[in-house]
């Protein structure tokens, strides 16, 4: 890390940058993502597991709390999602919305931000509420218990990418609150 003429560390552009930007930063990866999810995905014959992009910023923005403007985020994500996977819709919207909250709730309850084990077990168990809302739903709408492999692997294809590039989602502190300020 840089460091000034007094010897302190210098900050990074992204430690000091608000909410907004890291929330517009974070639903950009998420589109990014998704559209390439849109394309044929297999690679040497092999089928690859594509993760769910918009449960990264659920969990991600859930962490400083709720708010209306990452909510929209994914229930548009969800929309989007009910269209490109031909689900009724609302599925994905409720998916995206639980873990969300799930989230959110989570970072009330406990120090997410500087517990390690919270902070690692956390999305986990968050991810896992999330594929398990979605197969009930699934199961549900299909009348049968529906195969569990392929949203195994897309679970954890979606964890994996989301420990490598969490602090895409991450929003810093909760939109409206003023920088050092702390809850």
């Amino acid at each position: 890390m840089a460091t000034r003429k007094s010897g302190r560390p210098r900050k990074s552009l992204w430690s000091i940058t608000g909410p907004t930007p890291r929330l517009l930063f974070g639903a950009f990866a998420i589109a990014a993502i998704g559209l390439l999810g849109l394309t044929p995905k297999t690679l040497f014959g092999l089928s690859i597991a594509w993760p769910y992009a918009a449960l990264w910023g659920a969990v991600g923005w859930g962490r400083v709390g709720m708010s209306l403007r990452p909510m929209i985020l994914l229930i548009a994500f969800g929309l989007i999602q009910d269209i490109s996977f031909n689900a009724p819709l609302g599925c994905f919207v409720i998916v995206n919305l639980v873990v969300y909250g799930f989230s959110a709730w989570i970072a009330g309850m406990f120090d997410v931000m500087n517990e390690p084990l919270v902070a690692v077990i956390a999305p986990i168990l968050q991810f896992i509420s999330g594929f398990l809302v979605l197969w009930l739903m699934a199961s549900a709408l299909e009348d049968h218990a529906v195969r569990a492999t392929p949203l195994f692997a897309a679970f954890l294809t979606t964890g994996v990418i989301y420990a490598a590039c969490h602090r895409l989602f991450d929003l810093g502190r909760a939109p409206g609150e003023s920088v050092g300020q702390t809850t």
